[in-house]
């Protein structure tokens, strides 16, 4: 009896931060653009047309202000951006 009082509530909870982490947009995103709440450790990104000089790295892909553009990690990796 005491598990079915405890079921309820915290499935309420739990449905509850479901709607509101799928409504969470970044603030770094376009507008009207839904991006994935995650940063890549990056120590920097270039960009077109000027793919040699060095920027301030965006979290991920979708957040980067540009296409075309690509994110060199601390590891050594590459992510390039569509």
């Amino acid at each position: 009896m005491a598990t079915i009082k405890l079921a309820l509530p915290v499935a309420l909870l739990l449905c509850g931060l479901m709607v509101i982490g799928c409504s969470v947009q970044s603030a770094e995103a376009k507008p009207g653009r839904m991006c994935a709440m995650y940063c890549l450790d990056a120590k920097y990104m270039t960009c077109p047309p000027k793919d040699t000089e060095q920027l301030p790295p965006a979290c991920n892909c979708c957040v980067a202000e540009k296409r075309g553009c690509t994110i060199y990690l601390s590891n050594g990796g590459v992510e390039k951006c569509p």
